[in-house]
C-alpha cells in the first residue's frame, strides 16, 4: 500500500500565492467528513496550517539568492523554512462535507524569526465558514 501525506490527502487542488496573499480549493470527500456528515473542525486546521506554511515558504524562497550572488561566495548560505508554531481558529458556521471550500490568507507580519497570517475558509457561496490566525516559526536547516 503506498503511503500519502496528509497534503495529498486533504485533496488540495489549488494554490496560488501573489506577494504576501494567497487562495487556495480543496475538494471536500469523506476523508474530511466527522460522524453527522459535517466537516471535521481538525480539517480546516490543518489545511489553514498547510496553507501558511506554503505562503512563508514562498516568500522565504524568493528572499535566497544563490551564494555567488551574495559576498564573497565563500560563506555558506543556510536555508530558512517555515514550520508550525501556533494556530487559533473559530469555526463559524457548519458545512456538509461535499463540493469545495476556498482559502484565503494574507501575511499580517513577516519577521525575521516569524510569519503571522490571518486564513478565512469559505464555501462555494462565499459565506465564511473558519477564521484563523496561523503563526510560524522561520528556522534553519
Amino acid at each position: 500500500m503506498k503511503e500519502t501525506s496528509l497534503l495529498e490527502q486533504l485533496q488540495i487542488e489549488t494554490f496560488h500565492c501573489a506577494g504576501q496573499a494567497f487562495q487556495s480549493t480543496m475538494r471536500l470527500s469523506s476523508f474530511h467528513a466527522q460522524p453527522f456528515g459535517f466537516v471535521n473542525g481538525g480539517v480546516y486546521l490543518a489545511y489553514g496550517e498547510a496553507l501558511a506554511g506554503m505562503g512563508s515558504n514562498a516568500i522565504l524562497a524568493q528572499e535566497t539568492m544563490p551564494s555567488s550572488e551574495c559576498g564573497t561566495g565563500s560563506e555558506s548560505t543556510k536555508q530558512r523554512i517555515a514550520v508550525g508554531q501556533s494556530i487559533a481558529a473559530n469555526h463559524v458556521k457548519p458545512k456538509r462535507c461535499e463540493g469545495y471550500v476556498v482559502a484565503r490568507g494574507q501575511l499580517l507580519h513577516k519577521g525575521g524569526r516569524n510569519h503571522v497570517w490571518t486564513i478565512n475558509i469559505f464555501d462555494e457561496e462565499d459565506q465564511l465558514l473558519s477564521h484563523m490566525t496561523v503563526t510560524n516559526s522561520i528556522i534553519n536547516i
